[in-house]
């Protein structure tokens, strides 16, 4: 188990005007996924570039951010979401006044990069892999819990799941282990709780919680607010094997309960 609190996640500032938050990867012991947050200060630019071993995901959290993915020109804002697969040329800019913020998340550790001069803007059809908020059809796979998929098969991920979901006071994620990946819970808002292997942990917004396989694990909202969750798998369709288990710490109760 990992738990990386925000305060102890790394920060690095490779070009001026970007600031990347490292969420997890090996520094949280993981070795199927990566992930990070990046910060784009008004006029800061991501150069357009690809990865010849890795697809990665970008989901817009905060802001606005105009992207050049495979020579289409799009405009993304927060829920929207663009995966590069690999070999893929994209780039991002903050041509707003305010900070824009986005996640990345993949599947190879060490990725590499290969920088490329921009091309003509491409006029076809926009690739599945850009993904805008309107597209993703919410789901609510238990009670008090609204998710949405901008990242999986049907949006063109070969390696990735990807989720969000908004978790109401007192809604409880089914229990369950993965037998042979990863899970990354990424506390976006609020405050959750965690569950690994029967031990309840408080998870604050900011904060990281890996489960490696096997690991029995779920998230809860014990607060009075929601909460928002991101969740990470590396593969579009993970195993779940459901395990009992109750939470002792008290909950809210749900609406219409």
């Amino acid at each position: 188990m990992a738990i990386l609190r925000r305060a102890d996640q790394i920060t690095i500032e490779s070009t001026p005007g970007i600031v990347g938050l490292r969420i997890g990867g090996p520094n949280s012991g993981a070795t199927q996924l990566t992930s990070g947050i990046n910060t784009l200060a008004p006029g800061a630019i991501i150069t357009y570039h690809s990865h010849p071993d890795a697809e990665i995901m970008h989901y817009v959290i905060e802001g606005d951010v105009e992207g050049v993915i495979d020579g289409h020109r799009v405009s993304l804002h927060a829920g929207d979401g663009a995966l590069a697969p690999v070999n893929v040329k994209h780039s991002f800019e903050n041509r707003s006044g305010a900070p824009a913020r986005f996640i990345t998340a993949g599947t190879t550790i060490g990725a590499g990069r290969e920088d490329h001069e921009t091309e003509p803007p491409s006029h076809g059809p926009l690739p599945n892999y850009v993904v805008f908020k309107e597209d993703v059809i919410p789901t609510n796979p238990w009670p008090g819990t609204e998710r949405f998929d901008p990242m999986d098969a049907n949006f063109g991920s070969s390696t990735l799941l990807f989720s969000k979901e908004i978790i109401s006071p007192g809604s409880v994620a089914p229990a369950h282990f993965h037998p042979e990946t990863e899970e990354f819970v990424y506390c976006l808002k609020g405050e959750l709780m965690a569950m690994y292997n029967g031990e309840e942990i408080p998870l604050h917004t900011g904060d990281m919680f890996l489960a490696e396989p096997g690991a029995h694990h779920t998230v809860f909202n014990a607060s009075n607010e929601t909460a928002i969750l991101i969740a990470m798998h590396p593969t579009t369709e993970p195993v779940r094997e459901p395990v009992e288990w109750t939470p002792t710490t008290p909950l809210p109760t749900l609406p219409n309960a």
